[in-house]
């Protein structure tokens, strides 16, 4: 159980995403769309990151990491279907991807799941067939589900408040699944 009753007080816990997949794919081509000024040297930020996550570990804090809670979550029937339900909607992908996108993602063990619910997935490494005309016209290395770097600012998408937590709806279109994640978690 958490509770936060003081923005000043002692820091005991935090929620800290580390940099994976989702900086490795973000491009001079695609950085705006998600929502970066700049492409950032992903193996420097996971350093840097590290160096941060240590150094309050160092001073007593428990570090939680949103990749682990949220593969956690995928362990269970419920918060994966929560997850799937959200990510591979008919409003989310189209009625034509839907289905077979959530049967490939289902597929998938709850740790690499996560890894490609944050760091995207590409019509390649979901390996589905070109039953459809949407699907034909994408490219391998096109997304089928978009990265999601903007997940290093995990105090975005909700503030915790005493024993509660509000979930912010992201204004975004290339941030709204972060929403979703936190939620089911």
């Amino acid at each position: 159980m958490f509770t936060v009753s003081s923005e000043v007080g002692r820091l005991r816990q935090v929620l800290l995403h580390r940099p994976d997949l989702e900086l490795l794919r973000l491009t001079p081509a695609n950085k705006d769309d998600l929502l970066f000024d700049e492409v950032l040297w992903a193996r420097r930020a996971r350093q840097e990151h590290d160096v941060f996550a240590d150094t309050l570990r160092e001073r007593g804090v428990q570090v939680h990491y949103l990749a682990d809670l949220l593969a956690e979550t995928l362990k269970l029937d419920d918060g994966r279907a929560r997850i799937l339900d959200h990510t591979a909607s008919n409003i989310a992908l189209g009625p034509t991807l839907a289905a077979p996108v959530r049967a490939a993602l289902d597929d998938f063990d709850p740790a690499t799941l996560a890894r490609h619910l944050i760091g995207g997935i590409t019509k390649a490494e979901l390996g589905l067939p070109a039953h459809s005309l949407l699907l034909s016209s994408l490219d391998d290395g096109d997304f089928v589900l978009p990265p999601l770097p903007n997940h290093l600012f995990t105090r975005d998408p909700s503030a915790w408040i005493g024993h509660g937590i509000t979930l912010h709806p992201m204004a975004k279109p290339a941030r709204r699944r972060e929403t979703a994640h936190l939620d089911a978690i």
